[in-house]
């Protein structure tokens, strides 16, 4: 979630499950979250169930509009839903939605708002699993180096990309390619499930970059940056 002076962006929400979870309120928005003050969006990147819950249509108000990408089944159709594919442009107000392809399924977000560059990857990364064969591995680089090069906003001023403890030794290789590339002002582990001291890795393994200010995140619910 990101909240700007006037507007709040939730990406790729998912429910967390209270009962299996030690935390108190699992991290889970409530109705009550959502301000009334400011024009709420929700954005899915695609239907994969850790970035998609139906939960979030219990969030429904007239200052919330939801933006899916385009193969997603929203549970009812809903006039303030909006369906984008990749390489499209929507405005909203004075929100402006750019959308690239993802190196997984659905898409990824460039947003402009509050005169902010946000970019949120959903499930774009450079997925070098361990276990498949060097032609597979080649077609998940060429198939990431192409659509980061795609990417031609090198004024981002904060983006959420994956750093995924599941690549083990090779977690680190799509967010250093996307630093040392696009550059963004702020750079904000994600997709990391409960595996904290991977941001922590992260941030050390990226320790001669001067560029970028890379965020550890430790533990749920944390506010890592505030203006």
């Amino acid at each position: 979630m990101l909240e700007l002076d006037n507007n709040l962006f939730i990406f790729d929400y998912f429910k967390d499950n209270c009962k299996k979870n030690k935390y108190k309120d699992c991290g889970q928005l409530k109705d009550t979250d959502i301000p009334k003050d400011k024009d709420v969006f929700i954005f899915v990147s695609h239907g994969h169930y850790d970035h998609y819950d139906k939960e979030i249509f219990t969030f429904n108000a007239d200052n919330v509009r939801y933006v899916f990408y385009k193969e997603v089944k929203a549970k009812n159709e809903l006039e303030n839903i909006f369906y984008m594919d990749e390489y499209e442009n929507l405005s909203l107000g004075d929100i402006n939605i750019k959308t690239y392809g993802s190196t997984d399924e659905g898409i990824s977000f460039l947003i402009s708002a509050e005169s902010k560059i946000i970019f949120h990857a959903g499930d774009l990364n450079w997925w070098h699993w361990e276990g498949e064969t060097l032609e597979e591995k080649e077609f998940a680089k060429n198939a990431y180096l192409s659509e980061i090069g795609k990417i031609t906003e090198k004024n981002i001023d904060i983006a959420f990309f994956p750093v995924d403890p599941r690549l083990e030794n090779s977690y680190y290789m799509g967010g250093e390619y996307f630093i040392n590339n696009i550059k963004p002002k702020i750079f904000i582990p994600m997709h990391f499930q409960d595996v904290y001291d991977i941001t922590d890795k992260f941030k050390k393994h990226m320790k001669e970059n001067e560029k970028t200010q890379i965020f550890a995140i430790h533990e749920r619910g944390e506010v890592i940056y505030k203006d």
